[in-house]
């Protein structure tokens, strides 16, 4: 792919085709699974179904204390009943020897055989080795309070799909199917290298013409929190030779690599000739939208996907959660449609990552560009998610959007947005 001329609309890509380049080039699936324990799961993406092992309840389960009888006896009018003894839950199903009697019974046992009806220990009471109905008890039922043998799901059946992201449900039902261990999203050893002379270290005081370094701590969150744990952070130079010294050191270390500025068009912007001169394939480099429109992604000879995000910490944050995150989470094993570790309900035709929220108020027309910008959301009165601006859209640092709690897509247009209109809504 040629690099376009700066500013040139007619070689850059629309954010659609975008997500179908990054699509093609991470597949769902991509990276091989792994097995971990149940309790090591939480928040994966499952990569097996989880199947039920038997039926379940795998017997007729008593659902409430009480006493189990036999729905004969009540209907022959009997509401008086011997005590043969007690139905434990862990124990084997007893048997009623007397049709007249009956067995207490506990919450999570083997309905005794021999019996069909449970009376909740509230409406009795004991005499004499006798269970005793009250004047007020409700009529017998048979099966009522008795949770059926697979009532619940029948052995062999698929009871969580592949690709969903594990919840505290999902464990729990594969506990109960012995699946001690599952097949789970791999998560990808990812590099983030931050380029520019102006960057010092966190604990430095910097001086009036340096930044502390920002965006690789932004982008670890944000890794972390979709379960990408191996994580390195590196700092390179504005100096071609550093740069191509640092990521030739990286070759075989990690499975993706994400650089933060150096993608433009500036005397001092390497990363782009770098990494062609070291055989990275460029498939895009330039977004239509705003911010973020350097946005560069290829791939390495060896398959290592390369994101190369613009310096820009606004810029960053769009690109990372618009793109990046979905990618690499689409190539831990999430379906398209999943959006993260705490999915919301993505619409036909939305990009992975997104929810639909109503815009609290309008905007102006997005032009040319896809405009991404910072809000603040909330519920309205009809349960809807609500989107209203915050911060400054073109911040060169964290503080304006450190306000928000994510950003809505604006797609190119000459129409106005008015107040009211379903948009895609990205959370952090």
């Amino acid at each position: 792919m040629s690099e376009p001329a700066h500013g040139d609309f007619r070689e850059m890509i629309s954010p659609a085709e975008a997500d179908a380049i990054l699509a093609a080039a991470l597949p769902a699936g991509r990276y091989a699974p792994v097995t971990l324990p149940i309790s090591k799961c939480a928040g994966r993406f499952l990569r097996e179904p989880i199947r039920a092992d038997r039926a379940q309840p795998p017997f007729d389960r008593v659902a409430m204390d009480g006493i189990a009888f036999a729905f004969e006896a009540w209907e022959k009018g009997l509401r008086r009943f011997r005590v043969e003894g007690m139905q434990k839950a862990g124990q084997p199903a007893k048997r009623l020897q007397d049709r007249a009697g009956c067995l207490e019974a506990m919450t999570g046992a083997v309905l005794p055989q021999g019996t069909d009806c449970i009376m909740p220990v509230e409406e009795i009471r004991i005499e004499d080795g006798h269970a005793v109905l009250g004047e007020r008890a409700p009529e017998a039922v048979r099966f009522r309070f008795v949770h059926r043998a697979g009532g619940d799901c029948a052995q062999g059946e698929t009871i969580v799909p592949e690709g969903v992201i594990l919840t505290a449900p999902h464990l729990g039902a594969a506990a109960s199917f012995g699946m001690k261990d599952l097949k789970v999203g791999a998560s990808p050893s990812v590099a983030v290298v931050a380029t520019g002379d102006e960057l010092v270290d966190v604990g430095r005081e910097p001086s009036a013409y340096q930044i502390r370094k920002s965006n690789p701590y932004a982008i670890e969150a944000a890794l972390r929190r979709s379960h990408i744990d191996r994580v390195a952070l590196l700092h390179c130079r504005d100096d071609k030779a550093r740069l191509r010294q640092c990521l030739e050191g990286l070759k075989g270390r990690c499975e993706a690599l994400i650089l933060t500025g150096g993608v433009s068009m500036g005397k001092t912007d390497h990363v782009p000739e770098v990494l062609r001169e070291m055989g990275v394939r460029p498939l895009f480099h330039r977004i239509l939208q705003k911010p973020g429109k350097p946005f560069w992604f290829g791939m390495g000879a060896d398959g290592t996907p390369v994101f190369g995000l613009p310096g820009n910490p606004a810029s960053v944050l769009v690109c990372l959660h618009r793109y990046v995150l979905p990618a690499l989470r689409r190539a831990m094993g999430s379906p398209a449609s999943q959006a993260d570790a705490s999915p919301g309900p993505t619409r036909p035709g939305w990009a992975a990552g997104s929810m639909p929220a109503i815009l609290a108020s309008g905007a102006g027309p997005s032009g040319r560009l896809t405009q991404f910008r910072p809000v603040t959301c909330g519920w309205d009165a009809e349960g809807r998610m609500r989107a209203a601006w915050a911060g400054n859209q073109g911040s060169g640092d964290f503080s304006g959007w450190a306000r928000a709690d994510g950003f809505v897509e604006l797609e190119a247009g000459d129409a106005p947005w008015e107040a009211g209109r379903l948009v895609p809504l990205w959370r952090w």
